[in-house]
């Protein structure tokens, strides 16, 4: 042998035809490797897509369960076309659907809590603000009267209290401050009718002098009833809201700063109700939603062990004979095989 390849190496002519012929020898011994990808045993998509990366081509896919178990169905045959995401079969998976229940429910459950913070924040809220607005109102509604005054320098002096006109209704309006009214004669059956200016100065309106029945005046719901016999056109009527010289002012005024005050602590309290570790109420809460959701895709993960779904558009080209309703199956042993179209 040695001789030989030392006569044909000492022959040029002889080497380069022998190389040309080893190397052809070669390369049809490797043609039908190239080109092929590796055959691979899948079961996700995960996998799938981890054996694209890697530029594999994939021409057939086996699939396997990854769990022990007994089939509940199987739902193609040899020669199927299949649609990516399609349940091919399924094992007995009671347990596994009634956690998916249970953890669904806990979710639902803990986002309607998360979500009812605004809910019960909104209502009282809306509770609070109808105290507070109705404790106001009656502090600038209660024990209305006119003062009397003089036209001209606005003095306050005595009058016959038969000559002072009552001030009913209520106060409708949020702003504080006074109105004048101002009787003069007329062609009114009362023989007077009155102007009224708000605080301001800004004109409110005429009306006539009415003896039997209220009069509205302003815009702001109260009224005004001139008394019988009404004389006294050279006065001008303060009516201050609200009355700080009534009776009932300091009650009204310490009602409306407790409805306040109980206002600002309730909310409060639905802003910050703290919990463990200084987390606030809504922070609990949508750290239950997190808990939730985590156990319910757990849950949905540990079911998806029960199905095997294929990976791609492709056809069936492989099922294990003893796949079969009833029958038990080993994890990870390939029963059904897609192939590409």
């Amino acid at each position: 042998m040695k001789k030989m390849f030392q006569f044909i190496l000492n022959r040029p002519k002889i080497v380069v035809p022998t190389a040309a012929l080893i190397a052809l020898v070669i390369l049809m011994a490797t043609y039908n490797s190239i080109g092929r990808a590796p055959k691979v045993s899948l079961s996700s998509d995960t996998e799938i897509e981890a054996a694209s990366s890697t530029n594999l081509s994939i021409n057939s896919v086996d699939l396997a369960f990854p769990k022990v178990g007994r089939v509940s169905s199987v739902n193609v045959k040899v020669g199927d076309v299949v649609k990516k995401g399609q349940v091919l079969s399924t094992l007995e998976a009671n347990d596994a659907l009634g956690a998916i229940k249970q953890a669904k429910g806990a979710l639902e459950l803990a986002r309607a809590q998360y979500a009812s913070l605004d809910v019960q924040y909104t209502n009282a809220k809306n509770q609070q603000d109808v105290l507070v607005s109705n404790a106001y109102r009656t502090l600038l509604s209660s024990g209305l009267v006119a003062t009397p005054a003089n036209k001209n320098d606005n003095n306050t002096f005595i009058i016959d209290n038969n000559q002072v006109p009552t001030i009913t209704g209520t106060y409708t309006c949020d702003k504080e401050g006074h109105y004048e009214i101002m009787p003069y004669e007329s062609n009114a059956q009362s023989g007077y009718s009155f102007e009224v200016k708000d605080d301001d100065g800004s004109y409110g309106g005429t009306a006539n002098v009415t003896f039997y029945s209220p009069q509205a005046f302003g815009k702001c719901g109260l009224f005004i009833q001139f008394p019988t016999g009404y004389t006294a056109v050279d006065m001008k009527w303060i009516v201050e809201i609200p009355n700080k010289r009534s009776s009932s002012y300091a009650a009204n005024k310490n009602a409306y700063d407790l409805a306040l005050a109980t206002r600002d602590q309730v909310l409060k309290q639905y802003e910050a109700n703290l919990g463990q570790n200084g987390s606030s109420a809504a922070n609990i809460a949508q750290a239950a939603v997190d808990s939730a959701e985590g156990v319910y895709e757990a849950a949905l993960g540990a079911y998806q062990n029960n199905l095997i779904v294929a990976p791609f558009d492709g056809i069936v080209s492989f099922v294990d004979s003893h796949l079969k309703v009833g029958q038990s199956v080993v994890a990870n042993k390939s029963v059904i095989t897609i192939s590409k179209k």
